[in-house]
């Protein structure tokens, strides 16, 4: 039950991240401030606007995510535009790469050997997101074999999408110092 209210409320965060406006925090919290660290917004102007979210194990309150996350990197990326009708549509993504700050490329899991409690995971978030969205939301959900990649240990993920090599360092803020 509480992997799924998690994973209710990553949708969610995913969802309130690709609303058009934003703001900072204010006197934020570590896990505050690590929720805000592992998503990326770029807003590419006529290209559209593209979220990419780290499903760390520093967000998760559950410790069965937080082993698995220390594990796996899950990734999620919507690239959003704005249609001739005003209202979003949702692209396609393909082609994503991730790598560590050495450029060692990581692992893609294939669906088949994900573990079950991340299928399920990834499978209410994008349920979530869908209904909220009438059905349009199409969000890429990609599980990686972690390799070198660690939350909390030095380092860097790179994730490379449409051009772009967008990067998170690590440790995470949040992380135990």
């Amino acid at each position: 039950m509480r992997a799924l209210v998690c994973a209710l409320a990553a949708a969610l965060g995913l969802l309130a991240v690709a609303m058009p406006a934003s703001a900072r925090l204010w006197k934020p919290t570590p896990d505050q401030l690590a929720q805000d660290y592992v998503t990326v917004n770029h807003n590419k102007g006529a290209e559209g606007r593209v979220v990419i979210s780290w499903m760390a194990s520093p967000i998760m309150p559950s410790p069965i995510l937080k082993q698995l996350l220390d594990k796996y990197v899950v990734l999620s990326i919507a690239h959003t535009r704005q249609g001739l009708d005003g209202g979003m549509v949702w692209d396609d993504v393909q082609g994503v790469q991730l790598s560590d700050g050495a450029g060692q490329p990581l692992v893609e899991v294939k669906p088949d050997a994900m573990p079950p409690t991340l299928v399920g995971l990834i499978a209410s978030s994008d349920a979530t997101l869908r209904q909220t969205t009438q059905g349009k939301a199409k969000v890429h959900w990609s599980v990686w074999e972690a390799g070198s990649i660690s939350a909390c240990g030095r380092g860097k993920l790179v994730v490379t999408y449409d051009g772009e090599a967008y990067s998170f360092d690590t440790p995470l803020p949040g992380c135990p110092k």
